[in-house]
């Protein structure tokens, strides 16, 4: 699996959960901070593909945070 169906299915199964790419990366890959930049990335393609939703502003006090797009 790419880390972009990682981050699917992730969100999908808590799927009434909203979280931060930080969040996520360390669900997925525990405490492997490297994963942390391609997570961001990947959150933000998949954001930007409809695929996801996000809320915040992006700044330190209040990240974006991801979930499941309606029409998955």
């Amino acid at each position: 699996m790419t880390i972009a169906e990682d981050i699917l299915d992730l969100l999908e199964r808590k799927r009434r959960s909203k979280l931060t790419a930080v969040d996520i990366a360390e669900m997925l890959y525990w405490e492997d901070k490297t994963y942390q930049q391609r997570v961001k990335s990947d959150c933000l393609m998949l954001y930007e593909e409809g695929k996801l939703t996000r809320s915040g502003t992006g700044s330190v006090a209040d990240p974006y945070t991801y979930g499941i797009a309606p029409a998955r």
